[in-house]
């Protein structure tokens, strides 16, 4: 084998090991339990009267809604 084959063998070789590398799957996230989800939904639903009920702008309301909902999931944590 010659110089140039030795190195383009070696460099298809490498991308395909690194491309099987970066292609496997990710590990998921774990499932919410119906309880997590029913706590989740009913804390979005009070923050999101909350801020309507305070006029808050469309613009601050994002960030109001994660901040109300962080903070009463944290205050709140579901029963298990």
């Amino acid at each position: 084998m010659t110089y140039f084959t030795k190195n383009l063998c070696t460099t298809v070789l490498a991308v395909v090991v690194s491309g099987l590398v970066f292609a496997s799957p990710a590990p998921a996230a774990p499932k919410l339990s119906d309880a997590d989800d029913a706590v989740i939904k009913g804390a979005i639903a009070s923050c999101k009267a909350e801020a309507k009920a305070r006029n808050i702008s469309f613009v601050t309301r994002r960030s109001f809604l994660r901040d109300c909902v962080t903070e009463t999931i944290r205050k709140n944590p579901p029963k298990r």
